[in-house]
């Protein structure tokens, strides 16, 4: 973990200072896709991977940490794939691929499966995986402000699963009634199950 851990566990001031952080390493584009290669690898080898019948991932942005080798091997071990699409009432729904081509660029310019892709209703047996700028010891997130994934994982009942840098593992975040915890977090050095 860092050695300078951030002034306040204020959400506000924790989404600048940790969006700071990210906007730094991306200007360091080799070390940023060897620590995203080892969240991926560490997600991938994880027994909640490796138990589920399907995965919901998010498509990464370039600041966010890298998913496309959880997408493809995924996909290669036969399991259900799906990425999230945001709805009008600020609200996500998953829907699933079988192929990354099935990917267009959606309403905030990520890429998202099209309209002629299938939702995907969660069940026990799904693994989601949250971004998150940073993570607390009690496995609380904070994401980049939407409040999508607390909205859609209010009524999950699958393993929730938290991409973070290590350095972004804080002792706590302030958090409120909406916040939904992670029942895992994987980082570049370690694995932490709440």
């Amino acid at each position: 973990m860092s050695a300078s851990n951030p002034a306040s566990n204020d959400k506000e001031y924790l989404r600048d200072y940790f969006s700071e952080k990210r906007l730094k390493l991306c200007r360091e584009l080799s070390r940023k896709e060897a620590l995203d290669a080892e969240i991926q690898t560490r997600l991938i080898i994880s027994p909640e991977y490796r138990a589920a019948d399907a995965v919901l991932v998010y498509m990464a942005r370039p600041t966010e940490i890298a998913t496309s080798m959880i997408i493809h091997a995924a996909l290669a071990n036969n399991k259900i794939v799906a990425l999230p699409v945001c709805t009008e009432n600020s609200g996500m729904i998953f829907r699933q691929i079988e192929d990354i081509s099935e990917l267009r660029p959606g309403r905030f310019g990520i890429l998202e499966p099209d309209d002629s892709c299938p939702e995907y209703k969660a069940d026990e047996n799904t693994l989601c995986v949250c971004p998150a700028l940073c993570c607390d010891m009690s496995g609380f997130r904070l994401g980049f402000g939407g409040g999508y994934y607390d909205r859609f994982l209010a009524d999950f009942k699958g393993c929730k699963a938290a991409l973070c840098y290590s350095d972004g593992v804080i002792p706590s975040i302030d958090t409120d009634e909406y916040d939904i915890g992670m029942d895992v977090i994987h980082t570049d050095s370690f694995t932490r199950y709440i």
